[in-house]
């Protein structure tokens, strides 16, 4: 079917806007989103407001700052109420680091709320890396050339950098390093002597910076494809690629690049800004995010590198058009990170399979016992497959190792309550039942510790289910009775061990859910 008429089948069911607030300006985005989960951008409206000033150099945000905020939201709300947009339902604002940083940023996020009635929630940098996914996902999908091999994606933003890699189009790894451009300029003004000896000083530290880039790259002697998002790169792109198309990717070469750099870093801000229609905030860090891109590029020994229009914005509507945060495919990329996790630390991965598998058929067995939704299934996968991974540091309390692991790691997909929640569910699926005087167990709030006892309940079954580390017990039928629950399995064997670990392992089980729970094996045929 024609592309065109394709496009006159699709339904628009519902309009949506985002609006994200930056270190230099706050974004808002207006689109129709489709019935196919795609989305047709309407309305932006950028707004430049130096939150990051505030927040990066003294660790608060001023009045004043907060009030041009107000300023820009409530415009940015008469837009809204003009596309008559719910703005409780249909709006997703969300503020990354230099508000996540400041020291007032509830009193700045309830400020926002009580003018406007738009709830800007902060997000972390886990979750900036999945909106940075989703938002590239439409470029892997259409370039063959991002899909195959190591594809390294980087943005250097005013208070952090988001560094995302990928292995034939699967997460291998996301990490987020508070390194921005808006810091390194602080840093580099607070030096004293000549011009050429200040560059000389943000040379080193964008260096510094480059090796926990490189750290995070497991085969650094790989062929590499460097793509960049972010507003300096889209800058940059413009400047040496003639009617550029940001719907597509662009193709530059480093020394290119460098050049610019250089040309920029030669210029003052003032200079910057009316040569490259830039505000004031964004001229002054253009230059350093170049350089950091050069460097980048050069560490690899890479002589092309490559742009995407992206932005966070298109993750965010990319969210907002999949209806759930948590689609198939990210679901996959998330378990791509998980495994990634599990074999650094030399995880046995057929158990962890095998835990997890029998973990999950139970989840779901139980919905209508523990009434909780996918997020937790997922938090339930992920501490089956890494709940040994304590392991690692001693056999001895190797509960407690694996939940410091955990909280330690960057596991792609998921936020820091997940994060907290995987280590306290796998902190709990052996020894001691969770407590009250527990002080980490203690300091959750009564709903989490629910959470972490349900599954933490259920985990613990599933482990004992593979006692042995045979991987034999598979395809569990559970069957819910008044007083206890079945796991039926329709295999002969010496299952002694597991019977043995489940009657101890159980009774968290029987206390949470009120039922025992046992395991019965098809008899032998005489």
């Amino acid at each position: 079917m024609p592309k065109a008429e394709a496009k006159q089948e699709r339904t628009v069911y519902s309009l949506k806007a985002v609006i994200d607030v930056g270190s230099t300006s706050i974004r808002m985005v207006v689109a129709q989103i489709h019935s196919d989960g795609s989305f047709q951008t309407l309305d932006t409206l950028n707004q430049s407001v130096a939150i990051g000033a505030d927040s990066f150099a003294k660790g608060r945000i001023s009045r004043g700052t907060i009030e041009s905020c107000v300023k820009v939201m409530r415009s940015f709300s008469t837009v809204l109420k003009e596309y008559k947009i719910d703005l409780t339902k249909d709006v997703r604002a969300v503020a990354t680091s230099a508000v996540r940083e400041a020291r007032n940023r509830d009193e700045f996020l309830d400020r926002i709320y009580i003018a406007t009635d738009i709830n800007v929630a902060v997000i972390s940098g886990a979750e900036v890396n999945r909106l940075t996914f989703l938002a590239i996902r439409p470029h892997l999908k259409s370039n063959a050339l991002l899909r195959k091999g190591s594809l390294l994606v980087a943005e250097v933003g005013g208070g952090s950098t988001e560094f995302l890699g990928l292995e034939n189009g699967r997460v291998e790894f996301a990490h987020t390093y508070r390194m921005g451009a808006f810091r390194m300029r602080e840093l580099m003004e607070t030096q004293q002597g000549s011009a050429t000896g200040r560059l000389n000083f943000l040379e080193m530290e964008i260096d510094v910076a480059i090796r926990q880039f490189r750290d995070a790259v497991e085969d650094k002697r790989a062929k590499h494809t460097l793509l960049l998002m972010g507003g300096e790169a889209r800058v940059a792109t413009r400047q040496l690629v003639k009617d550029w198309d940001e719907n597509a990717l662009a193709q530059l070469k480093v020394s290119e690049l460098a050049k610019l750099a250089a040309r920029v870093l030669a210029m003052d801000a003032e200079a910057v800004t009316h040569k490259y229609y830039l505000p004031m905030e964004d001229a002054e860090t253009l230059g350093i995010a170049l350089l950091t891109y050069v460097r980048l590029a050069e560490s690899f020994k890479l002589k092309t590198l490559y742009v995407c229009g992206a932005t966070l914005r298109d993750g965010l509507l990319a969210a907002a058009a999949s209806g759930t945060a948590l689609t198939e495919d990210f679901v996959e990329q998330i378990m791509n990170s998980v495994r990634e996790v599990g074999r650094r630390y030399q995880l046995d991965e057929s158990h962890a399979s095998c835990v997890a598998e029998n973990a999950v058929t139970l989840f779901r067995a139980l919905e209508k016992e523990h009434r909780l939704g996918y997020r937790y299934e997922m938090i339930l996968t992920v501490a089956a497959w890494l709940h040994d991974i304590g392991m690692f540091i001693a056999s001895s309390s190797h509960h407690k190792h694996a939940q410091y692991i955990i909280e330690n790691s960057d596991i792609f997909g998921l936020g820091r309550e997940d994060i907290l929640l995987t280590g306290m569910v796998v902190r709990y699926h052996r020894r001691a039942a969770p407590r009250l005087s527990h002080t980490a167990y203690n300091a959750l709030s009564r709903e989490q510790r629910l959470v972490v006892n349900k599954l933490a309940a259920i985990l613990r079954v599933a482990d004992s289910l593979d006692r042995s580390h045979s991987h034999s017990i598979k395809g569990l039928r559970v069957i819910l009775e008044e007083d206890q629950v079945v796991l039926s399995i329709n295999r002969t064997g010496d299952f002694s061990a597991e019977k043995r670990a489940l009657a101890e392992k159980g009774k968290m089980f029987e206390q949470v859910y009120g039922r025992s729970v046992i395991l019965r094996t098809k008899r032998r045929q005489k």
